[in-house]
């Protein structure tokens, strides 16, 4: 396999800017999820015994608690891209040792594997 070009100083600029970005966005994310999930609040929603209700408000309650799980998972993800960024191994496939394509970082910046690798993965191989 050819070695893959290397990421500019202005991609790298631009890649951390989006991390960043969507770190602000999924924290802010989380923290709104997790008032909405607050059981307090539910019970403090004037919601009365009826098991319809009751049952409406579990399921939005443990939506919530989904939602604001897997943006602290993504988070996280976004964190260890950071952290790659500042050691001078971001962009470098986990796997194969090769650069990661420019564009899919574009769209997954925390990604960890080459689109091949990737594919691989996906495809139990």
């Amino acid at each position: 396999m050819a070695t893959k070009k290397k990421l500019t100083k202005t991609q790298l600029k631009e890649l951390r800017a989006a991390l960043e970005a969507e770190r602000e966005t999924l924290l802010a994310q989380a923290s709104d999820l997790d008032a909405e999930a607050d059981i307090k609040q539910w019970r403090d929603g004037g919601f009365d015994d009826d098991p319809a209700d009751t049952g409406s408000a579990n399921f939005e309650r443990e939506r919530a608690q989904s939602l604001a799980n897997h943006a602290r998972r993504i988070l996280l993800q976004i964190d260890d891209a950071l952290v790659r960024m500042d050691n001078g191994t971001y962009g470098v496939c986990e796997r194969c040792g090769e650069q990661i394509e420019y564009p899919r970082l574009e769209v997954i910046p925390y990604a960890t594997l080459c689109l091949e690798d990737k594919r691989r993965d996906e495809h139990g191989r």
